[in-house]
């Protein structure tokens, strides 16, 4: 069930194996279409990828909450210490697209959390949309637009027999990475009564997606489901551990299992559910590649803000099961659960495990946000869509606005401003987008709280338009910006992409406690890991590997010709 490719589509994958005789010290140039043998011998070569998104997986996270499993990937296979994301916006819904298809942002379809449909490709031309919102059809339709494969075309073109399928409960997620899968599972709405208790209130969540297996789904007449079924989840909104009612966490509150694994073991919901869904498939398919995207850390960390969350845990917050340590050790056990199965199903030997995160974060210490019930969607953003409306901004956006020369906070009053997300940064579309215009809005954000330096886009870059002084900075936060912040910014540098983009300093939010999006250090740096078939454990390879070279690097080790250009390259796994 391979995706139909778009007319527009002029490469072609099927002709794309290269000759296993290739010698293993041809390493071509960045941008070429020849991907670079592995050392690894023939029969060492994999036939098969696992994909782990562990999402929000800060490297320092794996000693601090104890990640045995984590920890022994790494310890047998090959990991990247000095790995770094290389792009923004550090945002799930873009990430998981950059590191499945060997893209930056600004050359595959979006660039951040808002996008601006300037070449109409989903409707009219300039139209607002969440990204996070978008519908599976519309993800593929700026991807099919652009002209590029991804990790599931690859895969369908070498082992064209195999069936690659794509899993997260987070739908966006999933639906980033999975462009091409042939079966593609995430939670659907609130549809179902599995309770028993048939009152019209359907809060429960089941799987839904792209030729979801009925083994998954089973025999239900909605609004009722299989008591028996682990695929249905409660998620009403009372379901929340004391986060609804708990400062920070009360700002991205849970509603119910579907992000992070609760206690009812019939129905745990979270990266369980995930995990399930998965093992489900490699019991009952042929499969060349797992696509695994799991979001019970992210959550907790949004919500406590990471590292600092220990106990003992504030007073109404004390059910461990919103907090770190729990979401953190469920997803280590998944990531556990699924290299035992490959090796209890004989697999092991020939696949290539892939784990990594969509970006890591910081914990909000200077906060700019709202801290209140429900408020994180409205710090994080501003601005409407044609189903969508965050008309509610915290004070500092407020002031950026009326800098925009708004009088109000609705499109109507809000100046030149057409939309904003802020998180780690501060990323704003205009509607008159001349140089004169985005320089203004560049210095009206240099006054805002936090911000250390802002930029305007100028073409496929950004131009840095003003620096805090040195003595802003500590050495450390200096030194990563003067070799990567430029960088960074350039890759979401598309006219779809934010017009001016304002970089905070370290430990700054305006979102969550815990946050990302930005170019600081501790939100840029990621593990990268690669284990299984060929190769070496415990290389500590010491090239700075970004999300966007894990494609060419996978499809090296496979031995896979690129078909068509990508802004990653391939790394040689020892």
């Amino acid at each position: 069930m391979p995706r139909k490719l778009s007319t527009g589509a002029r490469w072609l994958v099927a002709a794309a194996l290269i000759p296993l005789g290739v010698s293993a010290a041809l390493m071509p140039a960045q941008g070429s279409t020849s991907a670079p043998p592995t050392e690894a011998t023939a029969s060492a070569t994999p036939q098969r990828v696992v994909f782990i998104v562990l999402d929000q997986l800060r490297p320092e996270f794996i000693d601090a909450f104890d990640m045995q499993h984590v920890k022994a990937l790494m310890a047998g296979g090959t990991s990247f210490p000095n790995a770094y994301l290389g792009h923004m916006a550090s945002e799930t819904v873009v990430s998981h697209n950059v590191m499945t298809s060997g893209m930056l942002p600004k050359h595959m379809g979006w660039a951040d959390e808002w996008f601006r449909d300037t070449d109409g490709v989903l409707g009219a031309p300039n139209a607002m949309y969440v990204s996070g919102s978008m519908s599976q059809p519309q993800f593929d339709t700026l991807v099919d637009d652009k002209g590029y494969p991804k990790l599931a075309d690859y895969l369908h073109a070498k082992y064209p027999d195999r069936i690659v399928a794509s899993f997260g409960q987070k739908n966006y997620a999933m639906y980033a990475m999975s462009t091409g899968a042939d079966i593609r599972v995430t939670f659907g709405g609130r549809s179902f009564d599995c309770d028993g208790d048939t009152t019209a209130d359907n809060t429960w969540r089941g799987p839904v997606g792209i030729n979801v297996p009925t083994y998954i789904t089973q025999p239900v007449v909605a609004p009722t489901c299989p008591a028996d079924s682990h695929f249905y989840v409660d998620a009403d909104s009372i379901v929340n551990y004391g986060t609804l009612s708990t400062s920070p966490a009360w700002n991205y509150p849970l509603q119910g299992n579907r992000d992070i694994s609760g206690p009812d073991v019939n129905h745990p919901g979270g990266d369980i559910w995930t995990t399930d869904a998965a093992l489900a498939v490699m019991d009952n398919e042929d499969w060349s590649g797992l696509l695994l995207t799991m979001g019970g850390i992210d959550k907790a960390g949004h919500m406590w803000g990471g590292l600092n969350d220990v106990a003992p845990y504030p007073p109404g917050g004390e059910d461990p099961t919103s907090h770190m340590a729990n979401a953190a050790r469920v997803a280590d056990e998944q990531v556990g659960r699924i290299v035992d199965k490959l090796e209890a199903d004989g697999l092991l030997d020939e696949t290539l495990v892939v784990l990594t995160t969509d970006h890591a974060q910081l914990t909000g210490e200077d906060f700019y946000g709202i801290d209140g019930v429900n408020r994180g969607n409205l710090n994080w953003y501003y601005g409407a869509d044609a189903d969508e409306s965050y008309l509610s901004p915290s004070p500092e956006i407020q002031r950026l606005i009326t800098g925009l020369g708004g009088t109000g906070f609705t499109p109507a009053t809000d100046g030149n401003m057409r939309a904003s997300m802020q998180d780690s940064a501060i990323r704003t579309w205009l509607d008159v987008t001349t140089t004169k215009a985005k320089k203004q809005a560049a210095d009206v954000m240099s006054t805002l709280g936090g911000v250390r330096a802002t930029y305007y886009r100028s073409g496929g870059s950004y131009v840095l338009r003003w620096q805090a002084p040195r003595s802003s900075f500590s050495a450390a936060e200096w030194a990563w910006h003067r070799a990567h912040s430029q960088e960074i910014v350039n890759t979401e540098a598309a006219g779809y992409g934010p017009d001016v983009i304002g970089l905070l300093a370290d430990n700054t939010s305006y979102g969550a406690k815990g946050d990302h999006g930005g170019a600081q250090e501790s939100v840029q740096r990621i593990p990268i890991v690669f284990y299984g078939a060929g190769i070496k454990a415990g290389a500590k390879p010491t090239g700075a590997i970004r999300s966007v070279d894990i494609l060419p690097t996978i499809l090296g080790d496979l031995r896979i010709a690129k078909t068509h250009w990508m802004d990653g390259k391939a790394y040689r796994l020892p």
